[in-house]
């Protein structure tokens, strides 16, 4: 028994070693590890997500700045004031009359867009900034942008104008405020709108929104069979959304602008294709679509 013992006493205290090395690195992350904000600060977090693209298998975008334009004036302006504030010249600069810019402390990350879609999002940044209205959010990409078209096949996901960043408004009805003062925005990137094919290469030109689960609705439901590959597009006149089943066949879109909409399940041959018109969405609902199975 006592050689049993001198063996496992070292064998336990090399796991607990590892356990404390492991614990410690685990806690180490791209959030604030607190919500208590210093004076004058505010904790913004914000969470992206996508809808599908059809025959890509991953699109990997390389995120390396997150910031949010404030306003700290004591003037309280509604949202058309920041209509002219336009996404170029001036607004590069750090600071003019419509507010200054201030980085969110992320660590730089590759997010598979893909993976964000049937209602799925992930936490980008969760940091302090100055307290004041939020009239923009602007994200910078490094260059280790890439889509892939299977397991094998890739290429080089350039940006279509050389632009380095993109730009989306905060308005008041998209963007949640909680009781502590923190601000939680969600931003939607539109892959499927996002990704060009343009001189025998691909680039991307990010379309991305901010809106809260408050102010849009959502739709989610099932279809069968998976061999159908069906896609789900849900327009109107003014807007267009997308999503593509789980393997089981369950789907979801967020962030849709409460209105009348037409739901497209759009098959591959020989299924047929079905259509659902005057779908209303609500704001802060959920709509269950019914379930549709796809007949040849």
């Amino acid at each position: 028994m006592m050689k049993n013992t001198k063996m496992i006493l070292p064998f336990l205290f090399f796991t607990a070693l590892l356990f404390a090395f492991f614990f410690s690195c685990k806690k180490v992350n791209n959030s604030t590890t607190t919500n208590i904000a210093p004076p004058g600060k505010h904790l913004v977090s914000v969470y992206i997500n996508d809808g599908p693209i059809a025959k890509m298998l991953k699109v990997l975008v390389d995120i390396r700045y997150i910031e949010v334009k404030v306003d700290t004036s004591k003037v309280v302006h509604d949202d058309s004031y920041y209509n002219n504030d336009h996404d170029s010249g001036n607004d590069n600069i750090h600071e003019n009359h419509y507010g200054k810019w201030d980085t969110l402390s992320i660590t730089p990350h590759i997010y598979d867009l893909l993976k964000l879609t049937n209602g799925m999002d992930t936490l980008a940044a969760n940091s302090f900034a100055q307290v004041g209205k939020i009239t923009k959010i602007r994200i910078t990409f490094g260059a280790n942008n890439t889509i892939w078209t299977d397991s094998t096949h890739f290429y080089f996901l350039t940006l279509c104008d050389s632009e380095p960043y993109i730009y989306a408004s905060v308005t008041s009805n998209t963007i949640d405020t909680l009781t502590n003062g923190q601000a939680i925005l969600r931003v939607d990137f539109n892959v499927a709108k996002s990704i060009n094919y343009q001189l025998g290469r691909y680039c991307f030109e990010p379309k991305i929104i901010s809106y809260t689960d408050n102010n849009t609705g959502q739709l989610a439901g099932l279809v069968t069979p998976p061999a159908a590959n069906t896609t789900i597009i849900v327009y109107n006149s003014t807007d267009t959304a997308y999503a593509m089943p789980e393997e089981d066949g369950e789907y979801k879109i967020r962030g849709i602008i409460p209105a009348t909409y037409s739901v497209l399940y759009k098959a591959t041959a020989p299924y047929k294709d079905t259509l659902i018109n005057n779908v209303q969405v609500i704001a802060g609902q959920t709509i269950s679509m019914p379930t549709i199975t796809m007949y040849p």
